[in-house]
């Protein structure tokens, strides 16, 4: 059962997760962690929730004061629940949804649209057996389309098992501080205009 922690809808119980193969939310120690270290980022934010599952880093950036949140979830049935999630939480008006993967939300949204950004808050938490692959796809991706507004913030979550250590960051990211909770890692990074048109870096 997972609840919201903090804000105007502290306390209030998620619905049930369909059961899906690969379907991972993020824990709750985890989740209070990364909120703790946004506090300061979440005002009015423009929030964008590439990987949704079952949306509980969205919903409690919007308890927490954003403005708004684009949820985007590629599985059917997980994306019915999140419909019927923002309903339940009446928060139709701030939250938005879109049925795809986020590769191709990223190519199909660009330019004028009531999904598109730029966004202040990212949350990139793909499934972790094909981390890499997708994050070598989706950042640049959010970089090269203006997806994100001038020193946005992105919180990547990937698994450290197996002696997998950091994604090569594209450039226009800078790495501001990692946490490891067990076999967790997340990431939080920076967007910077300030820097040279040239390949990843390893950070």
């Amino acid at each position: 059962m997972q609840r919201i922690s903090g804000g105007s809808l502290r306390g209030r119980v998620l619905k049930s997760l369909p059961t899906v193969p690969g379907l991972r939310p993020t824990g709750a120690r985890v989740r209070e962690a990364i909120f703790d270290r946004l506090q300061h980022e979440l005002r009015d934010a423009v929030v964008l929730d590439l990987f949704a599952g079952s949306g509980a880093l969205a919903f409690e950036a919007l308890s927490r004061g954003a403005s708004r949140a684009t949820l985007v979830e590629r599985n059917s049935a997980v994306a019915r629940h999140l419909q019927a999630q923002i309903r339940e939480l009446a928060l139709g008006d701030r939250a938005r949804l879109w049925h795809g993967d986020a590769a191709t939300f990223l190519r199909r949204h660009s330019g004028a649209s009531e999904l598109a950004g730029p966004y202040d808050l990212v949350f990139v938490d793909p499934p972790y057996d094909d981390t890499e692959a997708v994050l070598a796809a989706v950042l640049p991706a959010l970089i090269a389309g203006g997806w994100l507004a001038e020193s946005a913030a992105l919180v990547c979550e990937y698994d450290r098992a197996g002696g997998h250590g950091p994604p090569a960051w594209p450039q226009g990211l800078v790495v501001e501080t990692t946490r490891h909770y067990g076999q967790t890692a997340v990431e939080f990074l920076r967007h910077t205009q300030d820097y040279d048109h040239g390949g990843p870096q390893q950070c």
